[in-house]
């Protein structure tokens, strides 16, 4: 499916969610939530396109893969709590979503400190 495509299906289930929400809300929310999965499935299916591109070329730079593997995993963080977030908004919780976010900040954090840490190791090697 084609980026334009995947834009043109999220509009129209949008607009079909709004129609059915205002006759019964359930459907609408379910409509929502259905369409939801299918671009976030798609775009998974981007996403690991484009980590096995980035994996590819860090095989040819010594320690890249490790970045590269922490680098897709925070992308993947990111992604996963914005998705669930918006979720949670959209059924009206917004404090859940707010922890939501919170948490994937601190898991982001988290990854990095391996990073952090390599560099401070080489910065002392030049000190």
């Amino acid at each position: 499916m084609d980026v334009q495509k995947l834009i043109l299906f999220g509009m129209v289930a949008a607009v079909f969610a709004l129609v059915l929400k205002s006759m019964k809300s359930e459907w609408g929310q379910l409509l929502s939530l259905a369409a939801a999965l299918m671009i976030a499935l798609y775009l998974l299916e981007l996403c690991k396109e484009a980590g096995d591109f980035l994996m590819g070329i860090g095989r040819y730079v010594e320690n890249a893969s490790s970045y590269l593997r922490i680098l897709l995993k925070a992308v993947g963080i990111t992604y996963l709590c914005e998705f669930t977030a918006n979720l949670s908004r959209d059924t009206g919780n917004s404090l859940i979503a707010g922890q939501i976010e919170l948490c994937g900040k601190i898991a982001v954090l988290l990854l990095g400190i391996p990073i952090l840490a390599s560099l401070l190791q080489v910065l002392e090697g030049y000190l």
